[in-house]
């Protein structure tokens, strides 16, 4: 049975018992019909009893496959993250991380430049040869 089944089938449960016990309670109001509102009660809450055990059982039981299920998304979403992921995701990432640290008074752990703060750094740090050499076989190798 899959997941919106079984759901399903429980809230019938639930509505059968809110069902049976407005039926109880109509005939408990019965005043002419000669019968013990204490009976209904003392049925009342056995109806509530069952459903409320039936719940707790169901409930538990799916707490543990939707963990199982959980953890096993996710890690199916880890290899999509994998292979998706890409540098400008990373730095907005780690960007709104940043962001969420400073809001909360922490010390930031990574600090963006500017564009000209950036342009200053690469002419006070230029690249070497063999990394603008590399840089270029890797543009023509993903173009080729």
């Amino acid at each position: 049975m899959q997941k919106a089944h079984l759901y399903e089938a429980i809230l019938l449960v639930n509505r059968g018992i809110d069902d049976a016990v407005r039926g109880l309670e109509r005939l408990k109001r019965a005043k002419d019909a000669g019968l013990k509102p204490g009976y209904f009660d003392e049925k009342l809450t056995l109806f509530e009893m069952h459903r409320a055990m039936l719940n707790g059982y169901f409930c538990n039981n799916s707490e543990n496959s939707e963990e199982r299920d959980e953890a096993r998304f996710e890690k199916l979403h880890r290899e999509y993250e994998k292979i998706a992921l890409d540098e400008v995701q990373v730095y907005r990432d780690v960007q709104a991380i940043e962001e969420s640290r400073r809001t909360e008074g922490k010390a930031l752990r990574v600090r963006f430049l500017s564009s000209e703060e950036q342009q200053a750094w690469e002419r006070q740090y230029p690249k070497s040869p063999i990394h603008v050499g590399n840089e270029t076989q890797q543009r023509q190798g993903e173009q080729g």
